[in-house]
């Protein structure tokens, strides 16, 4: 029987119609969420909306933990002192987005949201990774380390957007934790200015690093992925790969591979997000796929670079999509995490979706969180455009780095 959460939520509009909190049955234990969100441009008043909002909806609880996700045009350092000053002891992470989303305002861009966490039977801790371009395996190692948690159940990670080998951190972060523990989260992003992201960890503005907040106890959590992209023609075996850089694909330079598709129009096609250059990569033992989007190409030794590691002997596929079925990966997504969800009723969702995603969808992009709030109707819910999102294919996958991708987890105790 398929799960669903019922919800008044008006398609079109801005603001959602949603109490910004949930709590579960005093059975289950308490776990409370609120959400506050606010464009305005100044970063005290900012600070101080968001604020008012969550406490207004926490009545009177002290909340653990914390997730800010951010427009990178705030004064960062300002927004995190006032919301540990009043908070004290707070669990804190996030970092700089391309655009923010949540179940208070929506879509939004240049804006600034919080989701803050109560429970008395889910514990959070914070941890952080340092120089993480320069040495991924000891950053994320001391991320994980530095929580010092036990039973953990899932790993909210936002990590450096720029330089940085997604599918290492997450190789990273899955030897530090174990193989079974989900990893959900994404690559700080900077409005596409690709200069300099920003992760937070407490009251410290950091460059380079990667930040997780860590949630064990009693929690359910489900996850749910999809791309809106459909992958077409023959599926060639990558012969041929160094980290994010594809040489060969059955034997013959990647170049023939896609020539055999686009022609001599190759070039035209390698920008990243791009309609025709995207590839489905289907790993070994693996029931689904993650998209990987081409950054450029070389020309003399024909081999492409993609925003993402392709491993070898992985098979890649052509994929095609349009704006509908973009739209439509969003509900997709939350179905599977719905349908996949352990318990009666979740208690806050977590959404990435890909920044290339925002692009291609150009002015409906707000349409992406209006469709994802139809599904989940009054629950609280944040989320930010990435530099690369990060969840499991499957419930009880491992996590995966992706690009193009809509991404969701649901967690709660009920």
């Amino acid at each position: 029987m398929q799960k669903r959460i019922a919800g008044n939520y008006n398609r079109g509009e801005n603001r959602v119609s949603a109490t910004p909190t949930s709590i579960c049955p005093p059975e289950n234990g308490m776990f409370k969420v609120a959400v506050g969100h606010s464009i305005d441009p100044d970063s005290e008043a900012a600070v101080e909306e968001i604020i008012a909002q969550c406490q207004d909806a926490l009545a009177g609880e002290t909340p653990k933990a914390g997730i800010l996700l951010s427009a990178i045009d705030f004064e960062h350092a300002v927004i995190l002192n006032r919301i540990c000053e009043t908070f004290p002891g707070i669990a804190l992470i996030g970092g700089t987005t391309v655009g923010e989303m949540s179940s208070e305002m929506g879509f939004q861009e240049d804006s600034l949201t919080l989701m803050l966490f109560c429970s008395d039977v889910v514990d959070f801790k914070a941890g952080l990774g340092s120089n993480v371009t320069q040495d991924v395996a000891a950053a994320t190692h001391q991320a994980v380390s530095s929580t010092q948690a036990d039973n953990i159940k899932l790993c909210y990670v936002v990590g450096e957007g720029i330089g940085v080998d997604g599918v290492a951190v997450i190789d990273g972060l899955r030897t530090a934790l174990g193989k079974d523990i989900p990893i959900f989260g994404g690559l700080a992003g900077d409005d596409w200015q690709f200069k300099e992201t920003y992760q937070f960890f407490g009251n410290q503005v950091l460059r380079n690093a990667v930040t997780v907040l860590t949630f064990s106890g009693n929690l359910l959590v489900s996850c749910g992925v999809a791309t809106g992209q459909h992958p077409i023609g023959h599926k060639g075996t990558v012969t041929e790969s160094i980290g994010s850089t594809l040489h060969k694909v059955d034997g013959q330079s990647v170049k023939v591979f896609y020539e055999r598709y686009f022609g001599n129009a190759l070039s035209t096609q390698l920008a990243g997000g791009s309609w025709g250059g995207a590839v489905a990569v289907f790993e070994t033992d693996e029931d689904g796929f993650y998209v990987r989007s081409p950054s450029h190409q070389d020309e003399i030794s024909g081999s492409i670079d993609y925003f993402g590691n392709i491993p070898e002997q992985s098979k890649i596929q052509f994929t095609e999509t349009n704006t509908e079925d973009l739209l439509s990966a969003a509900e997709e997504a939350l179905r599977r995490a719905l349908d996949s969800y352990g318990g009666t009723s979740p208690s806050a969702a977590l959404i990435v979706s890909c920044s290339s995603r925002m692009k291609l969808l150009g002015t409906r992009a707000c349409e992406e969180h209006q469709i994802a709030q139809t599904i989940l109707g009054n629950l609280p819910n944040i989320g930010f455009h990435a530099y690369g999102e990060i969840c499991p294919l499957s419930k009880q996958g491992k996590a995966f780095f992706h690009n193009e991708t809509f991404t969701a987890v649901l967690i709660g105790t009920c």
